[in-house]
């Protein structure tokens, strides 16, 4: 795996596990797969998906103010793990630690984001606990189940295959820095669904898949350490960013590149597609009337290659992913620095 550790997230994280025992019936290593693969073994090629994520520092930090969109974040959050492994929803359980001051008319609306993400995905609330705090912390821990020989992880792309999204990417990051640093009235529209249906079509065709919940170019950065595989974005890129994000970067002299480049993402599912597969996986795609969108190719090296400023750029994207830990909760220095980084390129393409 190419340089797991000199990402901050991931060295935190194998920190916290280190001393923790695997279970033999489970078929991902750790970082390997949006959600946890168990191998049922009485249930011939059944498998269980399970996963857990929690709504906490986008609360914290004024990002979710509306109570609807907060209860379906959560349920949506854990719903895009399943279906980035390919699974079929059993239901989710759900934590809330609400404030005692917590206005009653709020809980209604939260219930109901909660409510209703659960009738979209078809599945259901199993269960789960409540309790008071000082904020207001939701946390979702989904189940599903994997009814097939072929299981899709994070890990098996190879150079050559063809890099997917399933839908307009850039609105995650266009929102978070609309609400968070501009102050501005909702101009961008941001209510996710998790691609359960993609799922399924994708863990027949994809060689690897992963959500980007932490923006695109976050995700792509991990495939690549991985799998040790480059990417190489393609020249029209631009296509595939969201057009109210775009035209909110653009009216605030954002580099619409950078929509690709922030960490809060909008849970699209991105995947790879070998060669000799792709006609017959996007002949079923129209099929089905999903709009996958084409964004490049796997390459044989490690490294993220972006058509910019008439150039193809190599992007440093460990300093992208460890800006987020280095900056702490400061939001302004965060996106400094991020044009920093767009301003370095851009000397370097002309100097």
């Amino acid at each position: 795996m190419h340089q797991l550790n000199s990402i901050l997230e991931n060295k935190a994280i194998n920190n916290l596990i280190a001393t923790f025992k695997r279970s033999p019936m489970q078929l991902n290593k750790s970082h390997e797969s949006d959600a946890e693969i168990i191998q049922l073994n009485d249930f011939n090629n059944t498998k269980l998906a399970i996963t857990t994520d929690s709504i906490s520092e986008e609360i914290s930090t004024g990002l979710y103010e509306d109570p609807y969109l907060t209860g379906w974040m959560v349920v949506t959050v854990n719903m895009s793990d399943l279906a980035a492994v390919g699974a079929d929803p059993i239901g989710i359980l759900i934590s809330e630690i609400i404030p005692e001051n917590f206005d009653s008319g709020k809980i209604i609306h939260l219930q109901k984001g909660i409510k209703e993400a659960c009738e979209c995905y078809n599945t259901f609330v199993l269960g789960g606990d409540t309790n008071s705090g000082e904020k207001l912390i939701l946390s979702g821990c989904a189940v599903g189940i994997i009814q097939s020989k072929k299981t899709i992880s994070r890990i098996g792309c190879k150079p050559g295959d063809s890099l997917f999204s399933t839908g307009k990417l850039g609105a995650g990051n266009g929102v978070a820095v609309e609400k968070l640093i501009s102050k501005k009235s909702n101009q961008i529209f941001y209510k996710p669904s998790a691609r359960l249906r993609e799922g399924k079509l994708i863990n027949k065709y994809a060689s690897c898949c992963m959500d980007s919940s932490d923006g695109f170019l976050s995700t792509l950065d991990q495939l690549m350490r991985l799998n040790n595989v480059g990417f190489e974005i393609v020249d029209n890129w631009e296509y595939s960013i969201d057009v109210e994000s775009k035209l909110f970067a653009s009216q605030n002299k954002i580099p619409s590149w950078l929509l690709l480049a922030g960490q809060h993402g909008e849970f699209e599912l991105i995947y790879t597609i070998p060669q000799e597969l792709e006609e017959e996986f996007l002949k079923e795609s129209s099929e089905n009337n999903f709009s996958m969108i084409k964004l490049g190719k796997v390459l044989p090296e490690p490294g993220i290659m972006l058509p910019l400023y008439e150039n193809l750029l190599l992007i440093d994207t460990a300093k992208i992913r460890n800006l987020p830990l280095e900056t702490g909760t400061d939001i302004n220095l965060y996106l400094k620095k991020l044009m920093d980084y767009d301003s370095e390129l851009i000397i370097a393409c002309y100097s």
